[in-house]
Order: structure tokens, then C-alpha cells, then sequence
């Protein structure tokens, strides 16, 4: 319908639109290129279509349109005021409303969008063939109607969650670089890793994109979404990084959806969606979204060639992280020095405990990462690690801290062919997001000539004996034992420990294997290990002369304690 604007009306609207930003009322577009080409509406304003929705809804059929103007003149024109309508395959017309958000008036060489929408009562599935521009003048008898333009829709319309693209091309590879053209084409995403995890809200699929940007300007990376979909099924997915991110000139970063998908077999693949809406009124707002295109997930579990196969660990060699990880900064190197099985006390379990020597090799002090950690089997069951409770916060320059990881393991794990994954767990948290995988064993036991190793400290037995007294402080124990022990302690490596590190524990055993008494040492803090003569009294129930020492480095996981056998002294 043609309004007759009054002259000073129409000033009072021009002038507003000048004192309000027209990206108030709807965001305007950035670069995105038009899913159709451009027609014009006027001498000066030119128009496009970026996406057609035609899906059912409980209410009948709900039809909507965004669209894209774009003023090329050199002053502020106001939106043409022509009915939008939208033509099915059969030749019925609708007419469509107007968003309460559009703008009224484009500045010159602005693109503005304009969202249009209707409801109708009808439930048989139909096709869209055309959106039009018409000039509707009402003031004459009788009504006339001029068509101004016609676009062609068909290619681009979408049908809602249950739509499939039918279009080959729309389907990209895994691995492959997008762009998603109605909203950037500077902007470039790469599908990269696809995960399953365990969370509080039950099982998830993470998908990580890295986002590039391809220009020479600072870009924002724009919202859009990521489904999963399987034969009978749409999982909406959700982005992780609830912060706005800006990407400078040929900056990268990753960004991520949890798809709740208990298992990643069951997805057929991943569509590629933009979010539009449509305002009512002031308070009533409608959002749905566009699908631009599917992406085919990797036939083999996320690994796309051999290339990015995880390679053998080398003992002590700096662990190589994704540079564009958030937890590990680049001036500290962090290394596994070692990992070894321990057994539990009561049996029941395995601890595998890797050591990790974390070094700054900056000229100022440095916050130790807090990373974690998890172990994969041969068979691909997963075990998150326990980080040591750590006292030391800050990395002091070119000095190395050595902390460590302990994994529950079952009792039948030898621990031959594992896969070590160093995860981000704070950037998405509860999500964890692997920087560095690499595969590993347990490392053999040496018996060497200098000592015994508890990394990074090295103790030499030279000589022990026990005594054994009757009488104890405590009446229970009606025995006490003495155990002296001559040793040498020294650092294999300049490093540092804090007293949540693993001790050494030394039990007497008499010549049927059966334990006398146990004492635990620390290498920190007060009775801690030191060269010298070290003297140990242990209560007991039992009076037998011991002919066996026995040496563990011990720790305590969430399930009690774990040994390590180290040495068997006679």
C-alpha cells in the first residue's frame, strides 16, 4: 500500500533517522556477499535477498525474509514504500509484514538490512518460487499496482530443522576452509577436531573451527550456530566462547560447539546455520535460523591424514603445544620426564604418575599452567588425571618446577601403548579442549649402580640394619622397631619440589614376606630424606627379626594410596 507522505512528516522521520543509527534498529551487514544478485528498487537503492524461511510451525506455515538495501546515492534516502510479497510454485501470493525493528531510512552508501515475516494457516508442504517489490496505490479508483522488481528465491530457501540441502555443493569436506558468505567473505573457518566428553549436562560432541582472517582489518567473528544431525535427529548445538572475538589482520583463533550427541557415530553430519528474527512489537521478538551449508564429518574419528597421526614421546624433550592455546604461554617449556605404574595399597587398582618439569625461560616470573590431563588406552577408554595440589603459583625465571598428574587405572593395564592428551580445561570449562597429544608408555625400571630414582631425586642406599625393642608408647603396638639407614640424596637435575610431591616409604619385612612395620618419608619440609644416617622407629604387633627392606615412592590418589616398588634390600 502507497502512503501520502506529508511534507513535514516526512522531515521529522529524515531527521531521526539522522540523530539515530540505523544499526540500532538491525544490524547492518559487514561484508557478506547477497545470496542473489542485486536488482534495483530506485534511481538509487538497490536490493538483495540473504535468506527465505518457509517451515512449519504449530501455528500453520510461517514464511519470512531478510533482505539486504543498499543506498548508493549521496544523501539519506528513505526505505521505498512497497509492499513485500512472496509467490509459492502454485501462484498464490502473500503479502509479507514488516519487522517493527526496520529502519526507515538508509544513509548514503549504507546497507541495511530489512526483516519481513507472516503466519498462515495453511499445512500442505509448497515451494517458494519469487519475492517482489509491488506499488500499491490505493488513492486512485480503482487500485492500481505496478511490479517494480522480481527475484528468484527457490535456490535459497529453508524449510526449517528438518531441511536437507539439495544442492552438492553445499556440503563442504572436513577439513576444509568455509566462508559463510552472507555474513563475511574475509573470514575463514576450518573444521579441525571433534571430541566426545562427559559433562554435568550428560554426554556432548565438542566441534572445533579455526577461524582465520583473511583481510587486512580487524573482524569480528559474527554469530552463527552448529547442529549435529543423524537420520532421525537435529542437535542443536551451542558456542562455548560466550565472549565477543575480534580477530586482527591474519590472526587465528579456535572456536567450539557442544552438540549434545551422546556419541559422535551417531551424528551423519554438521549443518552450518545463521541467525535471523523478526520483531512483532517492541516487546515480541521471533529468532529462527538459516541453514548455508552441511559439513561431512571425517570417516575416521577426527584424524584427517597420517600427517596428523599423534607421534612416539621422547623422555624430557619440550612437549609441543598448539600455539594458539590459552594455557600454556610460550615462554614456559613443559616436559614429561617421567611415567610410571604404581600399585594400589588394597588392591583393586593402578595409578600411572607422570612427572612433569615445567621451566621459564623468561626474565620475569611466570603463572605455572594449569593444565590437565588424560590418558587413553589401546582399546580408547579414557582417564582423566589428578593434578598434584600444587603450593607453588609462580614460575621463577630459569628455574624448573616438577609436579605431577596420577591416572586410575584398572588392574589389568600394562601401560604399553597409551596416549597422553594435555587439555585446556578453564578456556570453555566444564569442556576440555586438547593443545598437545602425543603417544607414550610406561617407562621401564633400571636398576642402577648410583641409586634409586625418584625423579628428580636420586637416593643411594649404603647400608641399613633394625633393632627391635620391646615396648611402645603405644599399647596396641607392644613392639618398636629402629631402622637406621645410611644414604646419599642428591637432585639429578636443578629443579624444584614443593612438600605435595611423592616420598619414599620403607617397610621392614620378615623373612615370610610379611610386613613388620612401614614409615613414610617426605623429600620437603620437616624429617624430610637427607644424606646421612637416618633414623626410623616403627610400633609393631610383631616380634621377628627383619632380613628384607623393602623401598616404594609413594602418593595418594582419590581411591587411597599407590605404590611404587622401587628396590627390595636384603
Amino acid at each position: 500500500m502507497r502512503m501520502k507522505w506529508k511534507p513535514t512528516l516526512l522531515m521529522t522521520l529524515l531527521i531521526f533517522s539522522l540523530l539515530i543509527p540505523s544499526a540500532s534498529f538491525l544490524a547492518i551487514a559487514e561484508e557478506g556477499v547477497p545470496v542473489t544478485k542485486e536488482y534495483s528498487l530506485t534511481s538509487t537503492v538497490k536490493a538483495a535477498v540473504k535468506s527465505i524461511l518457509n517451515e512449519q510451525v504449530a501455528e500453520g506455515t510461517r514464511i519470512g525474509a531478510v533482505v539486504r538495501l543498499t543506498n548508493e546515492g549521496t544523501r539519506l534516502t528513505r526505505v521505498p514504500d512497497y509492499e513485500v510479497r512472496v509467490k509459492a510454485e502454485d501462484g498464490v501470493l502473500y503479502t509479507l509484514r514488516p519487522s517493527a525493528e526496520n529502519v526507515i531510512a538508509i544513509q548514503p552508501k549504507e546497507t541495511v538490512e530489512l526483516s519481513y515475516m507472516i503466519v498462515i494457516d495453511r499445512e500442505d508442504t509448497f515451494s517458494l518460487s519469487e519475492i517482489s517489490w509491488v506499488d500499491v496505490d490505493e488513492f486512485v479508483s480503482p487500485r492500481s499496482e505496478k511490479m517494480i522488481v522480481s527475484i528468484p528465491i527457490s535456490s535459497i530457501e529453508w524449510r526449517g530443522d528438518i531441511a536437507v540441502f539439495s544442492d552438492a555443493l553445499a556440503t563442504h569436506s572436513w577439513g576444509e576452509n568455509m566462508t559463510i558468505q552472507v555474513l563475511s567473505t574475509s573470514l575463514e573457518y576450518k573444521p579441525v577436531s571433534l571430541s566426545e566428553q562427559n559433562t554435568p549436562q550428560g554426554p556432548k560432541t565438542i566441534v572445533g573451527l579455526l577461524a582465520t582472517n583473511k583481510s587486512d582489518k580487524k573482524k569480528a567473528i559474527p554469530d552463527f550456530r552448529v547442529n549435529g544431525r543423524s537420520d532421525k535427529k537435529v542437535y542443536t548445538g551451542v558456542r562455548l566462547e560466550k565472549d565477543p572475538i575480534v580477530l586482527g589482520p591474519g590472526e587465528q583463533q579456535y572456536i567450539h560447539y557442544a552438540i549434545p550427541a551422546g556419541k559422535k557415530e551417531e551424528l551423519i553430519g554438521l549443518t552450518v546455520l545463521t541467525p535471523e528474527s523478526f520483531a512483532t512489537d517492541d516487546k515480541t521478538k521471533i529468532e529462527y535460523l538459516i541453514g548455508q551449508f552441511n559439513v561431512a564429518l571425517p570417516q575416521d574419528g577426527g584424524v584427517v591424514s597420517e600427517a596428523d597421526q599423534p607421534k612416539m614421546y621422547v623422555w624430557n624433550s619440550p612437549i609441543q603445544f598448539d600455539p594458539l592455546n590459552n594455557v600454556v604461554q610460550p615462554e614456559v617449556s613443559v616436559s614429561m620426564v617421567t611415567l610410571q605404574m604404581h600399585e594400589s595399597v588394597g588392591g583393586g587398582f593402578k595409578a600411572a604418575v607422570a612427572k612433569f618439569k615445567l621451566t621459564n625461560r623468561s626474565d620475569r616470573p611466570m603463572p605455572v599452567p594449569k593444565f590437565q590431563a588424560q590418558l587413553m588406552g589401546v582399546g580408547g577408554t579414557k582417564y582423566t588425571g589428578t593434578r598434584q595440589t600444587a603450593v607453588v603459583e609462580t614460575l621463577i625465571p630459569n628455574v624448573s618446577y616438577v609436579m605431577y598428574y596420577s591416572f586410575v587405572l584398572p588392574s589389568n593395564e600394562k601401560g604399553e601403548q597409551l596416549t597422553m592428551d594435555i587439555l585446556d580445561s578453564e578456556s570453555v570449562a566444564p569442556y576440555n579442549i586438547p593443545i598437545a597429544t602425543f603417544k607414550t608408555m610406561v617407562k621401564k625400571e633400571k636398576s642402577e649402580d648410583t641409586g634409586l630414582s625418584f625423579y628428580p631425586f636420586n637416593v643411594k642406599i649404603n647400608s641399613w640394619k633394625s633393632e627391635v625393642f620391646y615396648g611402645s608408647a603405644r599399647e596396641s603396638f607392644p613392639y618398636s622397631y629402629k631402622l637406621s639407614i645410611d644414604m646419599d640424596v642428591s637432585l639429578q637435575e636443578e629443579v624444584v619440589v614443593d612438600q605435595n610431591f611423592p616420598k619414599l616409604k620403607v617397610e621392614l619385612v620378615d623373612d615370610k614376606g610379611k610386613v613388620i612395620g612401614s614409615k613414610t618419608l617426605p623429600f620437603i619440609g620437616e624429617n624430610r630424606v637427607a644424606t646421612g644416617t637416618q633414623t626410623v622407629n616403627m610400633d609393631s604387633v610383631l616380634y621377628e627379626f627383619s632380613n628384607s627392606l623393602r623401598v616404594y615412592e609413594t602418593i595418594d590418589t582419590p581411591y587411597g594410596q599407590a605404590d611404587r616398588l622401587i628396590a627390595t634390600l636384603q
